[in-house]
């Protein structure tokens, strides 16, 4: 049975017409995988549509209008489809809500978009959405998944007796342009943004995705990056539900890789830090072999690793495939072993870790996009990827450069605008051109390269410009370095903190014959220091004089999103760092 065609995609009005479409061709084929005492069980697409329909009805009966904000606050989970679709079915905007949000977050998200209702799970997140509800003087009922005094239980909703003639009213009133969903930015300066994102600009990024990549019958996505964050919400669900393909659920972030292996997903979306983490994972055990297979593993990853699929010679043949044997079968099996590509947005990828997975047989699909463009705006193709850019302008958009290199899209995936701000609807909204805010480069072939934030341009004391990111990608691909934040804005030369990785760290000190029991004082030691302000410099060596990093600080912790150094995307909040980090930064330069 094949799955829907993009002309159907391009044909729908609206986002649940699509899927419902889709639970009428595909009614026994599962569309959910949920683990359920140690498996994975199907939920199907016709069983996903009744629920969907029940809790449409309850909602309409419980008085949601037409263009009312719902907010959902879950983790990732069968309910946040049924939430989602049922709200977008009857006319109203559903509101995301990341799970790390804090009270006050939470509290002026739902009053800034005046949320008349929250659907949420339960455990820390409805203690979380109870201590803001005080704040919000219009925020109507919580329905919630678990049972708790002051909530009504979200189960009440799913046994709502099926309107489907109320439901057929509302959905003839639903276009392309009707607004689905507002979004909000994560935030790494100010308060977070609603990005106004309609019918039709989720439509239109399926479209082009699945333009981009042909589905298979039995083809299976693995979710776990935040369905808050628009990456996650177009792939791994409006993308799943309008094609007919299906979605297991992670338990939580730190059960993936565990997830990985139970689900065996064939398409993985996936920001740069999973990648980099299982990378790291993969050559501290390579490390533990004897010299001759890692130097067969290390001139592997260099000679295979350019995503160039030429021929080998007998003898590279051969040793590929002994190296596949000792490591590439057992990494692709970490990933499900049915696992055929990688998505990979959110934040640039360094192309060491592309190479690495290219030499492994899994390939990175590396793409860019925003919040504001539901997110695609470029993507390499499957089979023409070129490692270090984000690809082309996928169907559907067109890219163009201002004078000052900065990024500029437009297309029928591009927001409405901001929530209520037209101020700053107006400022990255001209002229029906959205200004990213990034800085790129197209080369011969029209690949597009993302060279730097345009307002995190660096520029020192000399007045010489420097772009922090692209420093930080190079060192990133050090094994022992973790994290990296580079400064030196109106300074005399950059400075930079740096988080190490244990596990690759002590393996070194171990080698050094130092003692390693106690990490906090290995990281002070003056040897390890020095071996990474070495190895920086000889990294950054081909880059010019004041590209050039002279002291470093080794971080005592790594940044997380629990010290609100971290956009819910794992993005650093550069300037939140440079304010926590003050003093250190300072001293550096004393």
């Amino acid at each position: 049975m094949h799955l829907m065609t993009l002309a159907h995609v391009e044909s729908a009005n609206n986002l649940p017409f699509a899927f419902f479409q889709c639970a009428e061709t595909f009614p026994i084929r599962p569309a959910q995988w949920y683990r359920h005492d140690g498996d994975y069980l199907p939920v199907t697409y016709r069983q996903l549509h009744d629920r969907i329909l029940q809790v449409a009805s309850g909602l309409i009966a419980a008085g949601i209008q037409p263009g009312d904000r719902v907010a959902i606050m879950m983790e990732n989970r069968p309910e946040w489809a049924i939430a989602d679709y049922a709200i977008l079915s009857i006319g109203a905007v559903s509101v995301p809500l990341y799970c790390c949000y804090r009270a006050d977050d939470i509290a002026y998200v739902l009053n800034d978009c005046e949320a008349v209702a929250t659907i949420v799970s339960g455990g820390d997140l409805l203690r979380h959405l109870r201590q803001a509800a005080p704040n919000c003087p219009n925020l109507g009922p919580i329905y919630a998944l678990e049972e708790a005094e002051g909530v009504t239980p979200f189960a009440e909703l799913l046994a709502t007796t099926i309107d489907a003639r109320a439901i057929a009213a509302r959905l003839a009133h639903i276009g392309r342009d009707t607004l689905a969903s507002l979004v909000y930015t994560s935030g790494t300066t100010a308060h977070p943004k609603g990005v106004m994102l309609t019918h039709g600009n989720f439509l239109t990024n399926v479209a082009a995705a699945l333009h981009l990549y042909p589905l298979r019958d039995d083809d299976k996505m693995l979710s776990f990056l935040p369905l808050a964050h628009c990456l996650e919400r177009m792939g791994g669900h409006f993308f799943v539900y309008t094609t007919g393909i299906s979605v297991a659920f992670a338990e939580r972030p730190d059960t993936v890789a565990r997830n990985l292996a139970e689900a065996q997903p064939t398409i993985l979306v996936t920001v740069p830090r999973l990648l980099e983490v299982m990378q790291s994972r993969i050559e501290g055990q390579v490390a533990k072999q004897p010299p001759l297979r890692r130097w067969l593993f290390q001139s592997y990853v260099e000679r295979y690793g350019n995503g160039s699929h030429e021929a080998a010679n007998f003898i590279r043949r051969g040793r590929a495939t002994i190296l596949d044997k000792m490591v590439g079968r057992k990494v692709r099996a970490r990933f499900g072993g049915r696992l055929r590509g990688i998505i990979s947005g959110g934040a640039p990828l360094p192309p060491s870790v592309a190479r690495f997975f290219e030499a492994l047989l899994l390939p990175v699909i590396e793409g860019y996009g925003l919040t504001e463009s539901a997110p695609i705006l470029t993507a390499n193709l499957p089979h023409a990827r070129k490692i270090g850019s984000v690809g082309i302008p996928v169907r559907g958009v067109e890219i163009r450069l201002s004078d000052e290199g900065e990024i500029m899209a437009r297309g029928d995936n591009v927001m409405a605008g901001y929530w209520r701000q037209p101020e700053a609807t107006a400022q990255t909204l001209v002229d029906g051109w959205l200004l990213t805010g990034d800085i790129g480069a197209f080369d011969e072939e029209g690949y597009l390269r993302i060279t730097d934030r345009k307002k995190e341009i660096i520029v020192n004391s000399g007045g010489e410009n420097v772009a922090p990111s692209r420093i930080e990608s190079l060192l990133a691909s050090h094994p022992m370095i973790d994290q990296v934040v580079v400064y030196g804005d109106r300074r005399p030369y950059l400075v930079a903190l740096v988080a190490i990785n244990e596990e690759a760290g002590r393996h070194w000190v171990s080698a050094q014959g130092i003692e390693c029991s106690n990490w906090q004082v290995v990281l002070q030691s003056d040897q390890l220091r020095k071996r990474i302000q070495s190895d920086i410099s000889a990294l950054l060596k081909p880059l010019s004089q004041h590209e050039q990093v002279r002291r470093i600080h080794l971080l005592a912790t790594p940044l997380t999103l629990a010290d609100g150094l971290l956009t819910p995307t794992l993005k650093v909040k550069r300037r939140k760092v440079y304010e926590r980090y003050a003093e250190i930064l300072e001293q550096l330069y004393s």
